[in-house]
């Protein structure tokens, strides 16, 4: 009976705490955050003690009590002068989610307002709107709210979270210019805008823009914004050949057709309107001109005799009322100017020449050309002004010839032959001509005489005959460098047999003299070794002059006929000197060293 009576008494003094409790506080917190749980109270309670609890407010529910105001992860303020006391909760758990009561104090029956937190995670935001600027440039954020957070604090700072947004703004409404960034709350369209100045790529990321409200989260905003420091994403890749010009075509929006428009090299944006090649306030600039056509809102430069160096990046620039200007980018690749072919030709000063042209078979009745030149845009047509050219088309082999009758000097340089009067690549031929001299030089064998007598060439006279014979040879070759392999084949086709003939002719007069000697051993020694000496003096001299007819070459020799044993030792150190003929210098010694043991 007793149990019954207390149960009762249990569910009154609910039913009284419940109707007790003075309408309910909603909170929203994030989570990982901290969320302030206010409540009021009214006057005579200063002194009393409030708490928070949870569930059913027994005595293991209280959180935190003005006793004890901290406790955990909970604190607890009581702002007598104001009435209300605070309780923060720090790092917000799911689990922390639900209803809360404030409770005050009294005797009899506490006071209790009911709280109800819900948490949310801590991001912003559903929608983030993307902002691209350009490195030195500047950027605006306009954030909109409504009319009835015209008073309001506003504020934006850099990251995604909310809870601690306010904390580490960049700027407010309360302080409108903070270095580069200023904020400019336009309460007539109920938005507040921000500016950033002077942008580096650092500044890009997530900005969010809030606004202060008293009982609820702040509301929030976000931004991406992207600071590049080269333009574009898109580019636009155009090719061209050197010598040629090019158009860059450069699309803009309508309401750009009266603004400034500008082209420069390379893919800053931030210095491409200092760096302007040409800007639409001055459309002729040396190689370079613009045309604005307003009907089909495209402008375009063209770039005339185009060269490699003029090959990269360009970006067209319209100039805009905002922060930044608008920008295309192109790039351009100009291509050396090549041919069908290249060929490097050799001629002979007063020989004729013939240059061969190949040309597609679709020019076939077109008008075919030779010019003379460094550069195509300037060489000189030589069939036209030459009489010495003279052109000759073969249809049928698809190609035409140039024969110069007579070639000069003056012929050597860079020749241009095609078919295409416009130059288009791939129908032409580009030719290198270089001349050379013709130089003679003319062997005539002679016997030298002496006076009252002929001397017959000797073996050792002979290898000195042949040994003079190819030196002279060979300065006749390397006197002329640049003379053709043609030409030097025809003249030892010519000069190599008279002296083979001379040759062989003085071995049999050789053999003969020896023969005749061997059978006149009667003789005395003196005869014999003056006409040795006799033959030495002079023999070198008339093979020298009967090979180069107008030059004479006398040698004399200097040796001691009186030893045969020492003459011998000559020969045998020029044994290998003159290796054909060891043999009869051996049979020469031999005789001589026999006879002189013979006396």
């Amino acid at each position: 009976m007793w149990s019954l009576q207390n149960l009762l008494f249990t569910i009154c003094i609910a039913l009284i705490c419940v109707t007790s409790a003075v309408g309910v506080i909603h909170v929203t917190g994030y989570l990982g955050s901290k969320v302030e749980i206010s409540c009021s109270y009214g006057p005579g309670y200063q002194s009393y003690q409030k708490y928070l609890c949870r569930n059913d407010c027994g005595s293991g529910d209280v959180l935190i009590t003005t006793s004890n105001p901290v406790k955990n992860k909970y604190r607890i303020h009581d702002d007598k002068t104001a009435r209300i006391f605070t309780t923060t909760i720090s790092d917000l758990q799911s689990t922390d989610a639900g209803k809360y009561w404030c409770g005050v104090t009294r005797t009899g029956k506490d006071i209790y307002t009911e709280v109800k937190l819900k948490l949310v995670p801590d991001s912003c935001c559903n929608s983030v709107k993307e902002v691209e600027s350009y490195a030195g440039y500047s950027v605006s954020f306009s954030c909109p709210y409504e009319s009835q957070y015209q008073n309001n604090l506003k504020y934006i700072c850099k990251g995604t979270r909310p809870s601690i947004c306010l904390q580490q703004a960049l700027i407010t409404s309360d302080n409108k210019q903070n270095g580069r960034f200023r904020l400019n709350d336009e309460n007539m369209s109920t938005k507040f805008t921000t500016k950033i100045s002077s942008l580096t790529q650092s500044d890009s990321g997530r900005y969010l823009c809030g606004i202060q409200r008293n009982s609820d989260l702040h509301l929030f905003c976000a931004f991406e914004l992207k600071v590049k420091d080269h333009c574009c994403d898109t580019v636009t890749n155009i090719e061209s050949y050197e010598g040629y010009s090019k158009s860059i075509n450069c699309p803009y929006e309508n309401q750009y057709r009266n603004n400034l428009k500008y082209i420069c090299r390379g893919n800053r944006p931030s210095t491409c309107l200092q760096r302007a090649l040409i800007t639409s306030n001055n459309r002729e600039n040396g190689r370079f001109s613009l045309d604005d056509e307003k009907m089909s809102r495209i402008f375009t430069l063209t770039i005339s005799s185009l060269t490699q160096s003029d090959s990269g990046y360009y970006l067209c620039g319209v100039q805009t009322n905002s922060d930044h200007d608008v920008f295309s980018a192109v790039e351009l690749r100009v291509k050396e100017w090549c041919c069908v072919r290249s060929t490097e030709i050799t001629g002979t000063v007063g020989h004729p020449l013939t240059l061969q042209c190949p040309y597609p078979q679709q020019h076939r009745d077109n008008n075919k050309f030779l010019c003379k030149g460094d550069h195509r845009n300037s060489c000189r047509d030589m069939v036209m002004s030459e009489s010495r050219f003279a052109l000759q088309d073969d249809i049928y082999s698809s190609s035409f010839s140039v024969m110069i009758t007579k070639l000069e000097e003056a012929d050597a340089g860079t020749y241009w032959c095609g078919s295409d009067s416009r130059w288009r690549v791939g129908n032409y031929v580009k030719i290198q001509l270089s001349v050379v001299f013709l130089q003679h030089t003319s062997t005539v064998s002679s016997t030298v005489k002496t006076p009252g007598k002929t001397v017959p060439p000797t073996v050792e006279n002979l290898g000195q005959t042949i040994t003079s014979t190819m030196k002279t040879l060979g300065k006749t070759q390397t006197q002329t460098p640049n003379q053709p392999i043609k030409d030097s084949a025809l003249y030892v086709l010519f000069a190599v047999p008279p002296i083979l003939l001379l040759l062989i002719g003085i071995l049999v007069v050789v053999v003969y003299k020896w023969k005749h000697h061997k059978v006149k051993e009667g003789e005395a020694t003196v005869d014999r070794n003056a006409l040795k000496a006799e033959g030495s003096e002079e023999v070198m001299g008339a093979m020298e002059n009967n090979i180069y007819g107008n030059r004479e070459v006398v040698m004399y020799s200097k040796k001691q006929t009186s030893k045969q044993q020492s003459a011998c030792a000559q020969y045998e150190d020029e044994e290998q000197v003159y290796e054909n003929f060891t043999t009869s210098e051996d049979i020469y010694c031999n005789g001589n060293f026999h006879k002189a043991n013979r006396k």
